[in-house]
């Protein structure tokens, strides 16, 4: 039987089977509330997020998360029902160590985005001899009012990893990184030729 077409009982004890992850837990107990006191408005608002429960509850809170943090509106779904239309604009992405030599490494960028409030976020992209880290912009980052602030926090971030790694072949990154970070701060200003 669909999911939907059951009754708010049914439906309560479907999803007390289900698991989910602790950033979905509020949108579920704000669904069942709904449920139990069968606030027929608030259901339908749920349930066209999705077709069963952790469709409902993941495409609920990403949207609202989406909403709120960054400011995108459209409420649509691709197949599997996973949310879609929520493109980043403005984008750019900073390389660095480009120019090592031999170079057995990866990439290591920085990529940043603003969502349509004018929030911007940033993604990384980390590569050490022995490891290395990733993950794209993402509505689940941290927002930052503006594109200086969010780059400022990305090149942190990048030079605190590769601190961390200790691995001497990503030094040119570290340094590239850190005089743009000096830049971008006014700590160390660009030297400017009279000729």
């Amino acid at each position: 039987m669909n999911y939907k077409d059951l009754c708010n009982e049914d439906k309560v004890a479907a999803i007390a089977e289900c698991r989910f992850w602790s950033g979905e837990l509020a949108v579920i107990e704000q669904y069942v509330e709904a449920l139990k006191t069968n606030d027929r408005a608030l259901i339908e608002n749920f349930e066209a997020f999705g077709d069963d429960p952790r469709q409902i509850a993941r495409n609920k809170n990403h949207f609202d998360r989406a909403s709120s943090a960054f400011g995108f509106d459209l409420k649509s779904f691709r197949e599997h029902s996973r949310q879609e239309g929520m493109a980043f604009a403005d984008c750019e992405t900073f390389h660095f160590g480009c120019g090592i030599k031999a170079r057995c490494l990866g990439r290591n960028n920085i990529t940043i985005g603003r969502g349509p409030n004018g929030n911007w976020t940033y993604g990384l992209d980390l590569a050490a001899s022995r490891s290395g880290c990733c993950y794209g912009l993402s509505v689940f980052s941290t927002p930052y009012g503006s594109r200086r602030e969010c780059l400022r926090h990305g090149l942190e971030e990048m030079v605190a990893w590769h601190a961390r790694e200790g691995d001497r072949k990503t030094a040119p990154v570290i340094k590239e990184a850190k005089t743009m970070l000096d830049e971008i701060t006014g700590r160390k200003p660009k030297q400017f030729s009279l000729f």
